[in-house]
């Protein structure tokens, strides 16, 4: 069965994916692509900060433990954004960090969602669907 472009949950969205695994970042990205997404990638915080303000995504996928800075001085970074509409971007942590009190700090730190790896593709798509809506 094929689908035109349309009809794919993240058709004509744009979502940054900040994923310092190569392998994690590059599967994040084909998930997301093969659901309409337009997508775009960087291992690190100060890229990702300059990709917000440059790309304005409708989404912003990030891993908690990035090297240097980590997930959380990302989203702390992204809310101090001067621009209301850049800094109240949808955030979504994809993390190992996987206990009850690591989501409870994740969302308290200002994501809007957050999804435990490892991740299903399915749960990850109703996420980011329902939130760059």
């Amino acid at each position: 069965m094929t689908h035109s472009n349309d009809s794919l949950p993240l058709a004509g969205r744009q979502i940054l994916v900040v994923e310092d695994d190569s392998d994690t970042r590059e599967m994040l990205k084909f998930v997301l692509e093969q659901n309409g997404a337009s997508v775009v990638t960087t291992d690190s915080v100060p890229p990702a900060v300059e990709l917000v303000e440059k790309v304005h995504p409708d989404a912003v996928i990030a891993d908690i433990g990035l090297p240097e800075f980590n997930g959380y001085a990302l989203i702390a970074r992204i809310r101090q954004l001067e621009r209301k509409d850049l800094a109240s971007t949808k955030c979504v942590a994809v993390t190992a960090y996987a206990t009850p009190a690591d989501r409870d700090i994740t969302l308290k730190a200002g994501y809007d969602a957050y999804i435990s790896k490892p991740f299903e593709p399915d749960e990850l798509i109703r996420t980011v669907a329902k939130l760059a809506a």
